[in-house]
């Protein structure tokens, strides 16, 4: 359980330090922020291919390290959506649909909400 943490704290410094790197190297085309966009693709690939690339076990180093940490840091939308694509490969439709709308929708309202609650303080 230590080397875990070890692991993630690692992968999660590495990947927060990249995606911060991609914020400054990649500029906002107008207002679209397409680093973000970046990254969420690149995390995304990078999660499906360390998945299928490393002979996948939830409790190795590559999982930790590499998915937790750096995937998970550098952007959340890689285990959203193997989360998602998991749900549809396994004919779970509903739950995909869901997961997909309150993942974009609920939390899109939750950042106004948010900055709604904190204009009145």
């Amino acid at each position: 359980m230590v080397n875990n943490f070890i692991f993630v704290f690692i992968g999660g410094a590495l990947g927060a330090s990249l995606r911060y790197l991609f914020s400054l190297l990649i500029p906002k085309i107008g207002v679209f922020p397409i680093s973000t966009l970046v990254v969420n693709i690149l995390g995304s690939f990078f999660f499906g291919f360390i998945l299928n690339f490393s002979n996948y076990r939830s409790d190795s180093w590559t999982h930790y390290l590499l998915l937790v940490g750096i995937a998970g840091a550098f952007t959340t939308f890689s285990t959203f959506s193997f989360e998602t694509v998991q749900m549809f490969k396994q004919d779970e439709y509903m739950f995909a649909i869901l997961n997909i709308f309150l993942n974009n929708v609920v939390c899109i309202a939750s950042i106004f909400l948010g900055m709604k609650l904190a204009e009145s303080f």
